[in-house]
């Protein structure tokens, strides 16, 4: 297995990384270091793991830089400035992952093009790069690391992490509200990327049995799931077993929708654990006696007045929180949602998925009369129901399905617009990053009660 290499001059530029890579190292999870004098190079079979074997996009970011690029040319070499005669910094393997801080224009690339991508380690021409969308997990190597409430350092820290913590990263996102940094966004809340990556790198792609273990549910896992209500703060953690990360908290209270039971370490007379769907925490693990079923989400038996000729449309019902889709005229799948809060309401009416994104990103710079600010990079299985910006979508930074959190959207859980995103129209090929549609080639939304 292929880890990162550092573009490192010497043992004291990489003395940072290389405690926190023996750390995980003196843990038993075969993590390899080396300072070698090139660029970083992230394991495409870990990555694969990670995202189910999901292709990355082929086009850089309608909204522009910072993004996650990967490389997809064999002979890349990274160069001082925007120009094939400058002098190298370093060549970068193919499959190779590196955060693209600008946009330049520079002397023409290998495909004749002028436009260049500048990184922390220096330029790579467009040709060779595209973005990548999909999450991907990595390890935490070094001690108290701080995850922010927003990508901005006042928003203040939700947590302090620890090296042999996981996350699962979801992309980058710019500093917020004068914050001048670029920042890893993750499931668990933004983390800066600081200057001087990678030799001051935080979070890294190690491949151990943590990392590897919680990876996102492949989406036909929605239909075979069933609704559960945390009965006490729970631990979510990637393995079915104490010793493994905690990846984040579910509060006492709140819904969580079981995809499996597996067997694990004995806890409380049990050895049964629940592997969880959810917003922050698809894939991982709670155990059983913290989760009890809850009230399966009724379906809405709404209708269009004129229904399409193929008997399939989605019914959302604000008042049950719950999304419905009939296909040939029949229910088919029913789950909790989370709407609009109060004041920026899902709107009522009759709609139909006329965009559809595998990942888009969703950022108030869009949005001309925002409440507040965000940037959230990647959102997946985005489909647009209504001009404005409101879209079905699954939802990485929260779990508070079956309640109001969005500010209009339909929030789904990560494995179940994943399963939604491949049953509605238009459909997208395999090579298809977006798709838009009229109405009649689109599947109808009606949003009731």
């Amino acid at each position: 297995m292929r880890t990162f290499v550092l573009p490192c001059s010497g043992d004291g530029e990489c003395a940072g990384i290389r405690r926190g890579v023996r750390r995980a190292a003196d843990r038993g999870r075969g993590v390899r270091q080396a300072c070698l004098g090139r660029l970083v190079v992230m394991a495409l079979a870990t990555l694969l793991a990670a995202l189910g074997g999901a292709a990355p996009a082929a086009e850089a970011n309608r909204f522009g830089p910072p993004w996650l690029g990967i490389v997809t040319a064999d002979d890349a070499v990274v160069l001082s400035r925007p120009a094939l005669d400058a002098p190298p910094v370093g060549p970068v393997e193919k499959d190779a992952l590196l955060p693209v801080l600008g946009v330049v224009w520079g002397d023409p690339g290998p495909d004749g093009q002028t436009t260049w991508y500048r990184t922390p380690v220096g330029y790579l021409p467009s040709a060779v790069v595209r973005e990548q969308r999909a999450p991907w997990t990595a390890e935490i190597v070094r001690d108290d690391v701080p995850v922010f409430n927003k990508p901005n350092g006042r928003s203040g820290a939700r947590r302090h992490l620890r090296a042999g913590d996981v996350v699962r990263v979801t992309g980058l996102s710019p500093g917020l509200d004068g914050d001048p940094y670029v920042w890893w966004a993750t499931t668990e809340g933004w983390i800066r990327l600081e200057p001087g990556w990678p030799a001051t790198a935080v979070l890294w792609p190690t491949g151990s049995p943590y990392t590897t273990a919680w990876d996102l549910p492949a989406p036909e896992e929605a239909a075979r799931g069933w609704w559960g209500q945390v009965v006490e703060g729970a631990n979510v953690r990637a393995a079915a077993t104490t010793e493994s990360p905690i990846v984040g908290r579910l509060a006492a209270g709140q819904l969580v929708k079981v995809l499996g039971e597996e067997q694990g370490e004995h806890v409380r007379g049990s050895a049964a654990w629940y592997r969880v769907d959810g917003g922050r925490y698809a894939g991982a693990r709670v155990h059983s006696s913290l989760v009890r079923p809850f009230a399966p989400p009724r379906p809405s038996l709404a209708r269009p007045s004129r229904p399409p000729a193929d008997g399939t449309w989605i019914t959302i019902d604000r008042r049950l929180a719950t999304l419905t889709l009939v296909r040939a005229g029949a229910i088919a799948f029913v789950t909790y949602v989370s709407l609009g809060t109060a004041g920026t309401s899902t709107p009522a009416g009759l709609y139909s998925t006329f965009g559809k994104f595998r990942y888009d990103d969703m950022t108030s710079a869009s949005v001309p009369d925002a409440q507040h600010s965000y940037d959230l990079p990647n959102v997946p299985s985005t489909q647009y129901f209504r001009a404005g910006g409101y879209a079905i979508h699954g939802t990485y930074w929260h779990d508070d399905f079956g309640a109001v959190h969005s500010l209009g959207c339909v929030n789904l859980t990560l494995t179940d617009s994943a399963y939604l995103f491949a049953l509605t129209r238009p459909a997208l090929r395999p090579e298809d990053d977006l798709r838009w549609s009229a109405a009649a080639g689109a599947t109808p939304v009606l949003i009731v009660n």
